[in-house]
């Protein structure tokens, strides 16, 4: 482990771009476990941007004409490549990112699995009409050229999500990972750099202003986004000057709801088990939990015993469960928002203060004596912090959950599993569940609501989003 850790800090990990390994300009690039920079990072100049651009609009012809089965078997190639850099690419995530290493293991071993299970997606065509006279054929061809932005949560993961659902359907693609966590992606497309035609598979990293002249840049035909809100309205609103298609998968508040009936026990081992899971940030993560108002405490209690029992410390060290947030600005803004929730009248039982030592560590916390109305219960912390809010009447709960600006997941708890289901078809969020929370799966659409996203990630809805439709009517 020690020699990995050293190969992160000395070698030097580029941009991939029309098959060639690119980088012109330097960044430090911060370990988050001490505060301090690690490695350096490239940043694509505009000409490099350009430069992939039109590699990828050139490569994209012959790349779709190869058809289904041959950009799979590409795909399962770098899913096999990955698996032989399992070790590797975990060092650089957890360097990167925090997580600690056998999470990041798991990461990179499940985006892997991930692209395997999407490069044996097909969507063929389909006779609509077949009559004496006439014939009409839903036909589905790619879209061109796809620019994907991937987020600092969960980079092996997510971004990869993205290379496959784009090339499998035939398009080509630039990613930009986060610059914060962007080696690791880098790395990947290196990986890629003897399994794919130059420029099909095109890797930039940069900050914001990569990231705008992406969604401003008219060379692509369809831009995926994962990340904040504020970010996603951003290159909708630039985006939309060219009519083109977007997935946009944006923030979410994901409440958890405990019925009277429901296992208190198997509601909030979900519940730390995605709101405390790499320090809550995670998407779909449960961010507030409603309970029955006698129910409060005890369910406090059982939630504050499990944010306890996790080890914090540098990812690599022996027995650590849960690695310091990301970056300093979400650690500020945590920060921030525990000690205005405690202002406001909200109760600590567990956690509410930073680790003393260097690094961005937090201790997972649970807060009760809130309601709906404080930033805590409303907002989006993104964060290991979560509220448990008791409540009278679950009808009202609902109300005020499909009342709020976003609509990413939710859950409802209870032994009632036929009435769960109905009470879980009235929250408007594109994914509810019911005994469960938030369980991703290839083979399952993530739809995506409200100020939460647009569009339709996963299984073959996903695949469609990054393809175009035509009839075709013959007489």
């Amino acid at each position: 482990m020690t020699s990995l850790i050293d190969k992160a800090r000395q070698q030097r990990i580029l941009q991939v771009i029309n098959g060639e390994l690119v980088g012109s300009k330097f960044q430090d690039l911060v370990d988050p476990s001490t505060g301090e920079a690690f490695q350096v990072y490239p940043v694509a100049c505009d000409s490099e941007l350009d430069t992939a651009i039109a590699a990828a609009r050139r490569a994209q012809p012959a790349w779709e004409g190869l058809g289904w089965d041959a950009r799979a078997d590409r795909l399962e190639r770098l899913a096999d490549a990955i698996d032989t850099q399992l070790d590797w690419l975990a060092t650089l995530h957890t360097m990167e990112q925090g997580m600690p290493f056998e999470q990041s293991l798991l990461y990179a071993s499940v985006a892997s699995k991930r692209i395997r299970a999407v490069a044996r997606y097909r969507v063929p065509d389909r006779v609509l009409i077949d009559e004496p006279g006439r014939r009409v054929t839903e036909c589905w061809h790619s879209l061109g050229v796809v620019a994907a932005i991937a987020p600092w949560n969960g980079p092996l993961l997510l971004g990869m999500m993205k290379v496959a659902t784009a090339l499998v359907c035939g398009n080509t693609i630039v990613l930009k990972p986060s610059e914060l966590t962007p080696l690791s992606t880098l790395e990947i497309g290196r990986l890629g750099l003897d399994l794919f035609p130059a420029g099909v598979f095109n890797v930039v990293s940069g900050g914001r202003d990569t990231g705008a002249a992406m969604a401003s840049h008219p060379g692509f035909d369809k831009i995926s986004f994962t990340g904040s809100t504020a970010t996603g309205l951003a290159i909708a609103r630039t985006s939309a000057e060219f009519l083109r298609p977007m997935t946009l998968e944006l923030g979410g508040n994901d409440a958890a709801i405990l019925l009277p009936d429901g296992s208190i026990e198997a509601m909030v081992t979900a519940a730390a088990g995605t709101g405390f899971h790499n320090n809550g940030q995670f998407c779909a993560a449960v961010k507030r939990i409603y309970a029955p108002a006698p129910l409060v405490e005890e369910v406090a209690a059982k939630l504050a015993e499990l944010a306890d029992s996790f080890v914090l410390g540098n990812g690599f060290e022996p027995g650590v469960t849960l690695g310091p947030i990301q970056n300093r600005v979400q650690f500020d803004k945590l920060r921030n928002l525990v000690a205005d929730t405690t202002a406001a009248g909200g109760r600590v039982v567990a956690g509410g203060e930073p680790l003393d030592r260097p690094g961005y560590f937090m201790r997972p916390t649970v807060f009760t004596g809130l309601k709906d109305g404080t930033r805590l219960v409303d907002e989006e912390q993104f964060g290991p912090v979560i509220p448990v809010v008791g409540y009278e009447e679950v009808d009202e709960v609902i109300a005020r959950i499909n009342a709020g600006p976003y609509g990413l997941t939710g859950s409802i708890w209870t032994q009632d599993a036929e009435r769960g289901e109905a009470m879980a078809a009235r929250l408007k969020v594109g994914s509810a569940a019911v005994n469960c929370h938030a369980a991703f799966d290839a083979a399952v659409p993530f739809p995506l609501i409200k100020q939460s996203g647009i569009g339709i990630d996963y299984a073959e809805h996903g695949l469609k989003g990054t393809m175009r439709m035509q009839v075709i009517t013959r007489r």
